[in-house]
């Protein structure tokens, strides 16, 4: 009877994943080569594939982490918001302390996502469509206006700026609470900023 293969260690595998991501975010996902995240993570150049299935697997498994959490953050504000306005608040909200706890894999998501294959980059695609529609209609109940064209390209640019504002910001000698109302207030005058010069 052939012996059994034991199954993956969940824990081991998750130390192996917060250790590429931190490889990653660090130097640039292109930059690092399999033999160089080998030896960051312990493990001979000749074995890494027994512990992951690829750089691109583990790069699309990073980033779609982070989508598939801003789509539950937001579904959270949807069901707890009595408001238009609070639940528009609440997701600008959701997303910063979401990048409080997961800035690396918003670096990854940003700068990195090109690095996938076309199918994988198209997932991606979709689940940050998914996610931005979530701003449009939060948008839309806030203002009592469908969403056109230029206040659509207008969202999509607030979502760039929340995912990169709290890596432009750097002030190690604030609080962390009060540089989260920093970027909230920021975020939040940036976002109405945008409606008043959008109509459409």
């Amino acid at each position: 009877m052939p012996a059994t293969q034991p199954s993956p260690d969940p824990s081991r595998y998750q130390a192996t994943r917060n250790q590429a991501l931190r490889l990653f975010a660090e130097r640039g996902f292109s930059r690092v080569s399999m033999r160089e995240l080998a030896d960051y993570l312990g493990i001979r150049p000749g074995s890494i594939y027994n512990h992951i299935e690829s750089k691109e697997a583990l790069l699309f498994e990073l980033i779609e982490e982070l989508y598939e959490q801003l789509l539950h953050g937001a579904r959270q504000v949807q069901r707890c918001a009595a408001t238009p306005a609070e639940r528009l608040h609440g997701l600008l909200e959701a997303h910063l302390r979401l990048h409080a706890s997961m800035a690396a894999h918003f670096r990854l998501a940003e700068y990195d996502s090109h690095c996938l294959a076309s199918e994988q980059q198209a997932q991606i695609r979709e689940l940050r469509a998914r996610y931005a529609q979530q701003l449009v209609e939060s948008v839309e109940h806030f203002t009592g206006q469908p969403v056109g064209n230029s206040r659509r390209a207008a969202v999509n640019g607030i979502m760039a700026l929340l995912n990169q504002l709290p890596a432009w910001v750097e002030a190690p000698e604030m609080h962390a609470t009060a540089r989260h109302e920093l970027l909230r207030d920021m975020a939040l005058s940036a976002l109405h900023s945008a409606l008043q010069a959008t109509r459409d």
